[in-house]
């Protein structure tokens, strides 16, 4: 089986009277169920790259390419910065329900004296005699103050709800981050099939091209000598011309995939690549799944949920509007004041208070009963946000199931067709060697191979796309 694969795809765009009875002989030597498995092998391989391995080049397989995506996708770094500004949300949400501390100290040196007037004596025994005063200095050479306050929110719904909003915005960045990462995964799966794509279909037209260029030059002999007309000639030549052009926009086509192939895993554009990745088998079409298990595997509908939850909590916080909030207070200080002769040189103090603070709204506006029913609102939408979106997975499924049932079914029509394209060919070679045939049945037989041959990769592409996007759809 694994002789008539590669004998099948080294002499695809050369039909021989050889190629008839190899067809003949081989194709129907095996069974029916032998011939499906040789589809398969063929079209996984037709998918496989072809491009030229230069000796500066870095070779990617999927697994490889994938591993460069996740490191180093734009896109993907964005959302991990996200997830990390989540997580420092949730850290700042805590700390208003921890005490907060802090120490304050401070410290003068006087530089000139300050003094005040003041009576210190009575000129004489009775009352009204006139007083003594005298310069008194009122500040000291050093000051010291310190001091430690510390806060303690003993009772806060709006606390309370913020934390709890800041956990579940968390997991709904953690699964938001995970839907980017698998979308971006799948989007990686299929431009790398894409890639493999291209790069073949630029070997079969350069295939084609050397063909049609073969034949050309054939003719142009066979014209030199007087066994062709000039209408055959002309012929060859313009059917050359034309399939060097689509080679040349193949390969243009190419290198605008290789571009997205790099942008998207962060390549430098100066890199030379080579894919090598090969598979052993297509996949087969998986079974239906189980709604429910298909759900708590999608991301999207994850996000959903935490969004319903997100509003719950909006909900309570507001209702929590309406409780008083309660905190408390410690505070200590010590001073030290000295150099200060006519106070006896130092002079020191220490206080301590403890304090508690209740805060009992009473009037807002109808603030609070409109934030209440704001965020019902939002619930309610969120509701039938997820019914709807079980209904769009659900539809996508049954979608995704058709695309590869019908991909499948294609795959094997084509597999005939590339057949008889190739007997044709053959045929018509025959047919214009023996002078029955014009050179404009070789060439349409020739453009018709390409054609089919072309359709038959394009189908192993879509197959595997759809399965990319059952993979990404079930959460996988």
């Amino acid at each position: 089986m694994k002789k008539l694969m590669l004998r099948y795809l080294s002499q695809r765009h050369r039909g021989t009277e050889e190629d008839i009875k190899f067809t003949k002989q081989d194709l129907n030597s095996v069974s029916p169920c032998h011939r499906v498995v040789i589809l398969r092998i063929i079209c996984i391989i037709t998918l496989a790259c072809f491009a030229a391995t230069a000796v500066s080049a870095e070779e990617y397989d999927l697994a490889a390419y994938l591993t460069m995506v996740e490191r180093y996708n734009p896109d993907l770094l964005i959302a991990l910065k996200d997830l990390e500004l989540a997580k420092t949300g949730v850290t700042l949400a805590r700390s208003a329900l921890l005490p907060s501390a802090g120490v304050q100290g401070r410290y003068n040196r006087n530089l000139i004296e300050q003094t005040q007037s003041m009576a210190v004596a009575s000129m004489g025994p009775a009352i009204g005699e006139p007083l003594h005063f005298k310069d008194i200095r009122t500040n000291f050479d050093n000051e010291l103050i310190l001091g430690i306050g510390v806060n303690q929110v003993l009772f806060s719904s709006t606390v309370l709800s913020n934390y709890n909003k800041a956990k579940i915005a968390l997991s709904l960045r953690e699964q938001s981050f995970e839907a980017v990462r698998l979308a971006i995964l799948c989007a990686a799966k299929k431009l790398y099939a894409r890639a493999q794509l291209a790069l073949l279909v630029v070997e079969i037209r350069e295939s084609s091209e050397n063909l049609s260029l073969e034949q050309y030059q054939r003719v142009q002999r066979l014209h030199q000598v007087g066994a062709a007309i000039e209408l055959d000639l002309l012929s060859a030549e313009v059917n050359w011309r034309t399939k060097a052009d689509a080679t040349g926009e193949a390969k243009k086509n190419a290198e605008l995939v290789l571009i997205a192939f790099r942008d998207l895993a962060g390549i430098p554009h100066s890199q030379t690549i080579t894919l090598t990745q090969t598979y052993t088998d297509l996949p087969e079409i998986p079974e239906p799944p189980v709604l429910g298990n298909v759900l708590e595997n999608r991301a999207d509908y994850l996000s959903l949920l935490l969004s319903r939850d997100l509003n719950d909590v909006e909900r309570k916080a507001a209702r929590n509007l309406f409780l008083p909030e309660v905190s408390a207070s410690f505070s200590y200080g010590l001073g030290v004041f000295s150099g200060n002769d006519d106070y006896k040189g130092n002079y020191d103090f220490n206080s301590a208070s403890l304090g508690l603070m209740v805060n009992i709204p009473v009037f807002t506006g109808g603030a609070r009963i409109a934030r209440m029913q704001a965020a019902k609102l939002e619930q309610e939408k969120v509701t039938i946000a997820l019914s709807k979106k079980e209904t769009a997975i659900e539809s996508e499924l049954f979608e995704l199931q058709l695309r590869l049932a019908e991909a499948q079914q294609r795959s094997e029509s084509s597999f005939l067709i590339v057949e008889t394209a190739r007997r044709a060919v053959a045929l018509a070679q025959r047919a214009y060697a023996n002078g029955q045939a014009t050179y404009l049945a070789v060439i349409d037989a020739q453009d018709k191979l390409d054609l089919v041959w072309l359709n038959f990769a394009n189908i192993g592409f879509e197959f595997l796309s759809a399965y990319y996007d059952w993979e990404l759809a079930t959460g996988n």
